[in-house]
């Protein structure tokens, strides 16, 4: 079987760990890995001092444009994320990467169909203000994290989403409202064929 790389990205509360884990297991990925884990590794390793974009939300204001300080969190995980990636090529894996520290490009997934495997992007989104404040806040219901910080936050988190949805389509990325689609995961499976 040919190996797939399957990366969801996007914003915080659009949906990608649930995105995530119904196609893990509807087409059958073992591998599955989220930035947000690369990051919490490298955070054991690297103090506040040394990388301080590490130990903040993709979104915090560190003094920039949303896009810049979001950028720096990508940087800052990138070569794990790509460890990740190089890793799961080698053996010959089926590996789905999901997470906000991604920045959508052509050449990660030019990189794995060269290696011999096929490979999809896709940037999920929300487009109604509205529905992506709800789901932020029914999200964080569920793990424990504090409503106010994102909420506070949704225009720099929306900013960032317009930055995804553009290099995405760009890259030739699918870009998912999962909240308009009624079948988001039977869009991206049927990608891969």
């Amino acid at each position: 079987m040919i190996p797939r790389l399957l990366i969801i990205t996007g914003t915080s509360g659009v949906g990608k760990s649930t995105m995530s884990a119904k196609l893990a297991a509807s087409s059958g990925f073992s591998k599955t890995a989220a930035t947000d884990t690369v990051r919490e590794v490298l955070r054991t390793q690297f103090s506040i001092s040394e990388h301080p974009a590490l130990h903040r939300s993709s979104f915090e204001d560190a003094g920039g444009t949303a896009v810049e300080d979001w950028m720096e969190t990508v940087d800052v995980v990138s070569e794990g994320v790509q460890a990740v990636i190089d890793r799961a090529r080698k053996k010959g894996l089926d590996i789905l990467l999901e997470g906000v520290h991604f920045f959508p490009n052509r050449e990660v997934i030019e990189s794995w169909k060269r290696s011999g495997g096929s490979a999809i992007g896709v940037v999920l989104y929300v487009q109604d203000e509205v529905r992506h404040r709800n789901m932020i806040s029914n999200r964080e219901k569920h793990n424990g994290k504090k409503v106010g910080h994102y909420l506070e936050n949704i225009e720099r988190i929306r900013g960032i989403q317009e930055e995804m949805i553009e290099s995405g389509l760009q890259s030739d990325w699918l870009i998912i409202d999962p909240t308009k689609e009624v079948d988001s995961v039977g869009i991206i499976s049927n990608s891969f064929n």
